[in-house]
């Protein structure tokens, strides 16, 4: 089993971070549904739903804070000379 330290390495920081978020989502779901009748907390979660913001927005606003993380931890690319012929091989048609 991997250790959660072992996790973040082999992964960026924005997916370990989602896979997180996800996480918790998951344990307070379960959480809800085993404090209650099945179908209360279904009618639940269903009558809250009217209560979200629009989907539009949350769809805008993720988007919109990926490409922010992305030009922010993006690193440039630097030429290192010229490349090999095995290198451009894959690049031709």
């Amino acid at each position: 089993m991997l250790s959660v330290q072992r996790l973040r390495e082999r992964l960026p920081l924005i997916v370990f971070l989602f896979l997180l978020i996800l996480l918790v989502m998951l344990v307070g779901f379960a959480c809800a549904c085993l404090n209650d009748h099945p179908m209360q907390a279904l009618e639940r979660a269903l009558a809250t739903i009217p209560a979200l913001p629009a989907l539009v927005v949350v769809w805008s606003f993720s988007s919109a804070s990926l490409l922010a993380a992305m030009v922010m931890f993006s690193r440039p690319l630097v030429a290192s000379g010229r490349a090999s012929p095995a290198v451009l091989q894959p690049l031709l048609f």
